[in-house]
């Protein structure tokens, strides 16, 4: 495990190669840009996998992915629960701490290439699941909970 400073560090690196992209502008990049940044971090991901970030960044995102959000999902790939954390936020397009219909079925898409049980999971069942307080809504931390969940039943 390293240290803070090799995190900062590495932070700091995955930064600066972002900004090296060709469409970086205005502390973002274009879905064009996200196979070539994912080599250049040597991250690998499937093509299923890739495909599935570029559909979900150009629907949900407008195409673009800026650099605030590549390092908070960054920041967080070994820590199960700030990743689920990151994904729940990332899912919360409108930003008023819930997780719609729509909304769900985006990171939905989008996590099933990470794991193929969510494939065919319903709006229906996931408020059912993730609904905990039973206000029949779905808020970023009840996602969240109900994210982590799933990414470490896949274990």
């Amino acid at each position: 495990m390293g240290t803070e400073v090799d995190y900062r560090d590495k932070l700091v690196e995955l930064e600066n190669i972002f900004k090296t992209m060709p469409t970086y502008e205005d502390g973002c990049v274009s879905t064009k840009d996200f196979q070539n940044l994912v080599i250049a971090i040597q991250y690998e991901r499937t093509e299923e996998q890739m495909q599935a970030y570029i559909a979900y960044w150009d629907k949900y995102h407008g195409g673009k992915i800026s650099l605030k959000e590549y390092l908070a999902t960054c920041s967080c790939i070994y820590k199960t629960s700030e990743y689920a954390r990151q994904y729940a936020i990332l899912a919360d397009v409108d930003k008023d701490g819930f997780i719609s219909s729509d909304e769900f079925q985006g990171i939905a898409a989008l996590m099933r290439t990470h794991d193929s049980r969510l494939a065919g999971k319903s709006f229906a069942e996931f408020v059912e699941e993730a609904d905990t307080n039973r206000d029949k809504k779905v808020s970023i931390d009840e996602c969240t909970a109900w994210f982590e969940k799933q990414m470490n039943n896949s274990v």
